[in-house]
């Protein structure tokens, strides 16, 4: 027999859909048709794949008969069974919900920590040097440290989910209409919750700024409760987008090709940026000469995040 004709016996002896063999390959559902219509084979490692998923020798796979071996019902699924999470998908995109949604945060914290800084009298630029007025480094600080937490969110949720769509280009849609009313109540809690939290903080900054005539404390506990609600929102978000798996499968299928390399680019070239902004903070530049280097890296990360969306 050949191997089209063994591949397509095994699979029905397993009762297995189409589907269910490609995510146990990490494949797409139209290469395991391919295979079995004769229109292409597999490469080496997914032959070796699909032997140990058979539990049938390499050999007797392309060339044998398998159709006179004993089927194991016992490793065959049930036809009522439901589709279940074989690929670790619902976890892996919890994961990536939460690493997004803290990076959301962190750009939230440290907007809102530059602006009280403002608010408190510190000024942006020094004077009284030879070199003209240079940029004050402590309110800086906050910034960058803000976005340095955001990228090292971003670029740890990106690598990880690029890995997980090479491994699984395709997931079935294993989720059901009770999993999807859990999701818009989620997604409903976040939003009431986001903005709870926007209101606590607004109270408390009521309260002590007037009661206790300490605004600072007001406006700080302000920018902890506004991050903490960036954090809720955009967790509430992507988890009610996860079911969306078609929508992944999609997106699975430009990450397997060359657009995780520019993304994974633009992020380098981010991190770059703010080693560089750390750097020039501890040098004597005017504060013009920083402005101009800064506007200079920030078009070109502009320019490179628009050209990968864009290709997107």
């Amino acid at each position: 027999m050949s191997f089209r004709d063994n591949l397509l016996y095994l699979r029905d002896s397993r009762n297995m859909t189409q589907e269910h063999l490609a995510m146990l390959l990490g494949v797409t559902r139209q290469a395991v048709s391919k295979w079995e219509a004769g229109a292409s084979t597999p490469d080496m490692d997914k032959l070796v794949r699909l032997c140990e998923i058979f539990e049938v020798d390499l050999d007797e796979m392309i060339r044998g008969d398998v159709t006179a071996r004993t089927v194991n019902q016992a490793l065959a699924i049930p036809d009522d069974a439901p589709v279940s999470d074989v690929t670790g998908y619902d976890p892996h995109m919890r994961s990536r919900a939460f690493f997004i949604a803290g990076a959301a945060a962190f750009l939230v914290f440290g907007a809102g920590s530059v602006a009280l800084l403002m608010h408190d009298g510190v000024d942006l630029l020094l004077f009284g040097g030879g070199w003209g007025p240079v940029l004050n480094p402590y309110p800086f600080y906050f910034l960058i440290t803000a976005a340095a937490g955001a990228l090292t969110c971003l670029a740890v949720a990106h690598i990880r989910h690029v890995a997980f769509c090479r491994a699984h280009p395709f997931v079935s849609n294993f989720y059901t209409d009770d999993d999807h009313e859990r999701a818009r109540r989620l997604s409903g809690f976040s939003r009431i919750a986001a903005c709870a939290l926007a209101m606590l903080g607004a109270a408390i900054a009521v309260i002590q700024g007037m009661s206790l005539q300490h605004v600072s404390g007001g406006l700080s506990s302000l920018v902890v409760c506004c991050s903490a609600a960036a954090l809720v929102a955009m967790y509430g978000s992507l988890m009610a987008r996860r079911i969306d798996v078609e929508a992944y499968n999609q997106r699975a299928e430009l990450l397997h090709g060359g657009c995780d390399v520019r993304v994974r680019f633009a992020l380098i070239v981010a991190a770059v940026t703010v080693a560089a902004a750390i750097g020039s903070l501890f040098f004597v530049l005017s504060a013009w000469s920083q402005i101009l280097i800064w506007g200079v890296i920030s078009g070109v990360i502009g320019w490179v995040f628009l050209t990968v969306f864009r290709e997107a």
